[in-house]
Formats: structure tokens, C-alpha cells, sequence
């Protein structure tokens, strides 16, 4: 029997967001009967300039073309994987090119939201546009999401089948990690993200400068890069000048030093409201390393986390709610440490990379003939 070949069209690290790291994650993957063709999209060279005009970008949208093009001469790759953007104008009218250019080569179309929300986006378009839009996304073979409470994207694009699979990720913690208790240091709570409003940056600083000032020893660490110099204006003027040694910003971790990071934290922060969330693979990252979770419900949020067991959830931009929550974490370290086993064990049971991937072979499996 012939492979299934399809053509992956997508982005891979760098840079290291949810998106581009599982993509790698399921190139790097051995499937039987399955075999992937991969064109590289490189339209973002950081996050913060993903969703953003730029002239390069254009030529960039160009050579994609005709690499797809190009691909499907050489390799002739039955189905296109395309993992399409958040609803954001410029790079959905960037996908409603790319699509209407080269979906009709292909027998079968996946759409992979790693970022929700595209389909009711046709509405704030113009007729022409909208037309355009359904001609690029409507009727995909296949849809795939990461969590069932994000938005509802293949219903909205009549898909023929959809399914739903959570990301996955190596085991890089390779074991449950045991942390002390009462050594006097500071209780680390690690936030982990693009630092922009929508992510939670300011919920975060907020709420852990009203822990500091209660006189509780914590401190923030920030793992991720700026989105704008404004962004990182405003955080600096969040934080008194006494407290400023507990904030600490080591920009964008990748590989075994962010692990660091994870292994040496006590609580995980992610307060995000980001418009096009779907499931926060850095949550998973924090259960793997057997970590507390303080989150929002938010989107597919609750549906990685487990409240009450592995995290706990706050409401959307309430600094005061997070605060009550790292509070009760940062005061009780057999809390923690329980919170923290449970997490792994959540990893463990829902989240690994093998999981992943055979889900993927599973539902991709279902596109052959």
C-alpha cells in the first residue's frame, strides 16, 4: 500500500510559539502508512510581529506559493495540512491567497487550529472579501482542534469531519519533581508567554506586586519577549522601585534553559485572555514539571487544567483573584507539592507526545482514498 503523503504547510521554530513547536513536533514524528511533505513558512521571525504587515512578507506569501506548487509537482502529495491563522485582517486575507491558490491542487483539506476563532471573522468582511473567504476555508475534509471548549471553527466552516486533539509534548522533566519547602528563598511563580496585555502580563505584575506589598516573599519571573516597547513601558511602571529585584524579565528561554526555569519554579502563572486561545501549551510544559497552576477560564483553559486538583482558575483580567490564588499556593507548600503531583499525573495520563501523535495518525489515517 501506498503512503498517505500530505503536505504540511506551516511555520517551525524559530520562533518557538505553541504553533511552530507542534508542527516540528509532528514532522519529527515516525507514522506508518502516513508521509509528510513540508513547506516552511517563515512570515514571522519573532512572535510579536506574527499577525503584523510587512512588505517581506508579501514576497514570502509569494515564494510559498510557488513552493506548494512546486511540492506538488515533485512529491504529488494527496492532502494539504494547513494551520490556518487567528482572526486577525492581515493574515487571514494572507491565508485567503494562499488557499485560494492552491487548495484545488490537493484531493483533501486539514485545517489545524492551533489558534481559534476564524470562522465568524467572515462577518466583519466586505462581500467580496467574504466570498473570498469561503471560497479559501469552507468545506475542509478534516478539522482538528486542541480543545472542545475553544472556539467552534470547524462547525462554523462545515467541515466534513472534525475532531478534536490536545497537544502534546515530550517528557523533559522525565520525573515528578519533588520541591522544599520553608528554605527561606523566595516562592518563584514563572509566567511563561508572548508579554503582551492579552497574555496576562499586567494581571500578573498586578497581582504579585499586591502579594509583595501584604509583605508575602514571592517573586515573577517572565519568561518571553516583548511585544512592544509600550508593553514593556507600562510593566516598568507597574513595579515600585523597592520591589523590583522580585520581577525579573530573562526574555525568550528555548531547550534545556527554560527547563531550568520549570524545574526551579513553585507556581505557574498564566492569567491569559488572548482573543485566539485554544489550549496554552506552556500549561502543559507546567504539568509535565509537576507545577501549580493559577489560569483563567478562558477558552480551552479549563480543559487542559483540571480546577480544583492541578490548578486553580480566576476570572479574565482580575489581578484580585489571582492574587487570592498565588496567595493560598505561595502559604501552603503540602498544597503545592499536592497540586503539583496531581499535574504530572494529568500530564502523564492526557498530554505526552506519544499520545499526540497517535491521535494524529488515528484521524489523518481517515483521509486515505
Amino acid at each position: 500500500m501506498k503512503p498517505l503523503r500530505i503536505l504540511v504547510v506551516g511555520q517551525t521554530p524559530p520562533p518557538y510559539g505553541g504553533q511552530t513547536v507542534m508542527i516540528q513536533y509532528l514532522l519529527d514524528g515516525i507514522y506508518h502508512d502516513i508521509e509528510f511533505v513540508h513547506v516552511r513558512t517563515n512570515f514571522s521571525k519573532e512572535l510579536k510581529s506574527a499577525g503584523k504587515f510587512a512588505i517581506g512578507k508579501m514576497w514570502e506569501l509569494i515564494r510559498v506559493v510557488f513552493a506548494i506548487y512546486l511540492a506538488r509537482i515533485k512529491k504529488r502529495p494527496q492532502v494539504l495540512y494547513y494551520p490556518p491563522a487567528g482572526p486577525h485582517l492581515i493574515p487571514v486575507l494572507r491565508d485567503i491567497v494562499l488557499l485560494c491558490a492552491t487548495r484545488w491542487l490537493f484531493n483533501a483539506t486539514v485545517f489545524h487550529f492551533h489558534a481559534g476563532g476564524i470562522a465568524r471573522y467572515s462577518e466583519r468582511l466586505n462581500p467580496v472579501l467574504r466570498r473570498l473567504f469561503w471560497l479559501a476555508f469552507a468545506k475542509p475534509e478534516l478539522v482538528i482542534r486542541t480543545a472542545g471548549l475553544a472556539a467552534q471553527d470547524g462547525q462554523g466552516l462545515c467541515c466534513k469531519k472534525k475532531v478534536i486533539i490536545p497537544n502534546g509534548i515530550p517528557d523533559s522533566a522525565r520525573t515528578s519533581i519533588r520541591r522544599m519547602s520553608d528554605t527561606g528563598e523566595p516562592i518563584r511563580i514563572l509566567f511563561v508567554a508572548l508579554l503582551r496585555e492579552d497574555k496576562g502580563i499586567f494581571v500578573a505584575i498586578d497581582a504579585v506586586r499586591q502579594l509583595l506589598m501584604m509583605g508575602m516573599n514571592v517573586e515573577l519571573i517572565c519568561i518571553g519577549e516583548w511585544d512592544s516597547p509600550g508593553v514593556q513601558a507600562r510593566a516598568r511602571l507597574m513595579i515600585e522601585e523597592t520591589f523590583r529585584p522580585r520581577f525579573k524579565f530573562p526574555g525568550v528561554q528555548i531547550e534545556s534553559e527554560k527547563w531550568e526555569f520549570y524545574k526551579n519554579a513553585d507556581v505557574f502563572l498564566f492569567p491569559s485572555f488572548f482573543h485566539s486561545e485554544t489550549f496554552g501549551l506552556v500549561l502543559v510544559e507546567a504539568m509535565c514539571f509537576s507545577l501549580p497552576i493559577v489560569a483563567t477560564r478562558w477558552s480551552g483553559i479549563p480543559e487542559v487544567v483540571e480546577d480544583g486538583r492541578c490548578a486553580i482558575l480566576c476570572e479574565s483580567r482580575d489581578a484580585d483573584s489571582c492574587r487570592y490564588a498565588l496567595a493560598l499556593l505561595a502559604s501552603d507548600s503540602s498544597l503545592r507539592d499536592k497540586m503539583g503531583r496531581k499535574a504530572r499525573e494529568r500530564y502523564l495520563r492526557y498530554f505526552t507526545l506519544d499520545l499526540h501523535r497517535r491521535a494524529m495518525k488515528s484521524a489523518l489515517s481517515q483521509l486515505r482514498g
